[in-house]
């Protein structure tokens, strides 16, 4: 068979092509407002910075809170930033980095969904349809012209992945596809924390599913091995954000945002379009979370279908084939994971009773994010529908239905013009709720009355500075002392890595230089300068330089990400070497 008529090429071709109408309005000129595009582009820009001064990974970001720095990417998911540098690097400007990401992400979001339920149901045109249902959605529109969440889109491109690498596990059990698994479960951690949170007991659940069905240890063994492999992959965001967690007001911000967030059942069936925020209740949004029109309707089909094959498997006793006994069991896994989705996103008593129970539910700190789960299920769904209605025509019908009933939300609300400058000298804190300010400092707003070019300030005494030469992750000058002593403040914020030289002399922080304690400031001008770094020095001329570096353990899950990142990619290579 010639190759432009093979039905994968065929399928593959035509989730390209339907992605144009979805991705144009990517592709005017210039940026677009939004809840979130603009601080993940500064991410991107403070990230290629980062990059550009050494910081290998980046750790530090330094125009954040108004040039005092924030220690953001040592807890942030860093792929989404690590990508877009990397196209910015090819000559692309920061919005057009983030928009061809964007784009990016949501057309291999089909390929990769395609892959596993080609694998899953050994049709192409359930595993087209279900591709198509993954991505035209009013969630997906939601992420990319609303929210511009670019790190949740990216996040959801790689779990239809992994779901696809652990299901060629499950029939080959070999080396290369436990490494394939754990470098997509890497790539699903890195891109979106949250996300990764929800996906995970998703991946586990559906793990334990075909363990069950397959009663292989083998691939038992394989698979919750690749899900460590995978793990410490990711170590060098993970490790930090368990150990040192403590360092940021994190817990403290995070924990009680989710009760203002739930959704009702009539939103998730139809609620209007638009580009506003999510307001505390249920009465006052300003933005869909419907699940879609076209999306509810294969629902109902598929249901009838479901129960249709389980009441002639359990009441009339029909023989089924083994496989399609298979599908069912795995539909049914996703019909539990739409259902308590739902169950989580919605404002009822047993649901609050839930997120108050478990408290690690409560990092997901919006419920109405189980949207992305709920399209994953919806996948599944629809894919299933396709595999077992056999008409064509009703297949045209769906693929039409869900590109009409999607028409309205694939353009976005307002053009803004965003040059490069603007994301390099960013000063805000790129986060929701600042909840990536360090503890040494008293308050978690922007600070005021700082100039981001002024790295060093004087407090007493008299001296001259020459030779001031200022990167995102150090600072150094000479200093003319002219007075029997004096001050010297580096207007960074202190953060466990940040280290002092002077006179080739390493200083301890809280012993032999001062961070700024809260304690001691009372005027609210004096506020902002808490948690900074402060240096005595006497008469003389003397050397300074203040860097940051990794602590032990940033520096071993480092060790960890490129290490087992290298035994994954070689598990991969020496098997197609082998073949």
């Amino acid at each position: 068979m010639k190759f432009w008529y093979n039905p994968n090429f065929l399928a593959l071709f035509f989730l390209v092509i339907l992605s144009i109408p979805a991705l144009k309005s990517l592709a005017a000129s210039g940026f677009y407002t939004s809840h979130d595009g603009e601080t993940h582009t500064a991410r991107i820009a403070q990230y290629y910075v980062a990059v550009r001064d050494g910081q290998i990974p980046p750790r530090f970001a330094d125009s954040f809170y108004n040039g005092l720095g924030s220690p953001i990417f040592v807890y942030i998911y860093p792929l989404p930033y690590l990508l877009g540098s990397f196209i910015h690097f090819l000559g692309f400007s920061f919005t057009d980095s983030f928009e061809i990401l964007m784009a990016f992400g949501f057309i291999f979001s089909a390929i990769f969904a395609y892959f596993w339920l080609k694998v899953v149901f050994k049709s192409e045109k359930a595993a087209f349809l279900g591709a198509l249902f993954y991505v035209w959605v009013p969630y997906r529109f939601l992420l990319i012209y609303v929210r511009a969440s670019l790190s949740e889109n990216l996040a959801y491109t790689f779990l239809p992945l992994c779901l696809f690498c652990l299901t060629k596990l499950n029939k080959q059990k070999t080396i290369r596809w436990t490494a394939l698994s754990a470098i997509s479960i890497a790539l699903l951690l890195l891109s979106q924390n949250l996300v990764a949170l929800m996906g995970i007991f998703t991946l586990v659940g559906y793990f334990l599913i075909t363990v069950f069905w397959g009663k292989s240890l083998r691939y038992l063994i394989l698979g919750v091995f690749s899900f460590g492999w995978g793990f410490l992959i990711a170590s060098v965001t993970y490790l930090p954000v368990i150990f040192e967690r403590g360092f940021v007001r994190l817990s403290e911000i995070i924990k009680v945002a989710y009760p203002d967030h739930f959704v009702t059942l009539k939103q998730l069936i139809r609620s209007p379009w638009g580009y506003g925020f999510d307001f505390p209740g249920t009465f006052n949004d300003q933005l869909s979370f419907q699940l879609g029109l076209a999306h509810l309707l294969v629902l109902v089909i598929f249901l009838i279908l479901f129960l249709k094959n389980v009441y002639k498997l359990f009441f009339l006793k029909q023989r089924v084939k083994r496989s399609h006994l298979g599908i069912l069991i795995i539909a049914s896994f996703f019909l539990i994971v739409f259902t308590f989705s739902i169950l989580l996103m919605t404002n009822t008593p047993l649901t609050i009773y839930i997120w108050q129970k478990i408290k690690p539910l409560q990092i997901i700190d919006i419920p109405w994010r189980f949207l992305g789960i709920t399209v994953l299920s919806l996948s599944f769904i629809s894919a299933f529908v396709a595999k077992y209605v056999k008409s064509g025509l009703l297949f045209l019908m769906f693929v039409a239905l869900v590109l009409v009933a999607n028409r309205n939300h694939l353009r976005i609300n307002q053009s803004v013009d965003f040059k490069d400058d603007h994301f390099l000298n960013y000063t805000g804190t790129a986060t929701q709720y600042n909840e990536f300010t360090p503890i040494w400092r008293q308050s978690t707003r922007v600070p005021i009355g700082f100039d981001p070019s002024v790295k060093t300030q004087e407090i007493s005494g008299q001296f001259n500075i020459d030779n001031l030469l200022v990167k995102s992750n150090e600072i150094s000058f000479n200093v003319d002392v002219s007075s029997t002593n004096a001050q010297v403040r580096i207007n960074k914020f202190y953060f466990p890595g940040w280290s002092m030289i002077v006179d080739s002399q390493k200083l301890q922080p809280f012993k032999d230089f001062i961070i700024i304690n809260p304690a001691s400031l009372h005027l609210e001008k004096e506020q902002d300068s808490s948690g900074l770094m402060l240096v005595n020095l006497d008469r003389g001329k003397h050397r300074v330089f203040v860097k940051f570096q990794e602590t032990p353990l940033r520096l071993l899950a480092n060790y960890f990400t490129v290490g087992f990142l290298i035994l994954a990619l070689g598990g991969v290579v020496i098997r197609r070497a082998n073949k």
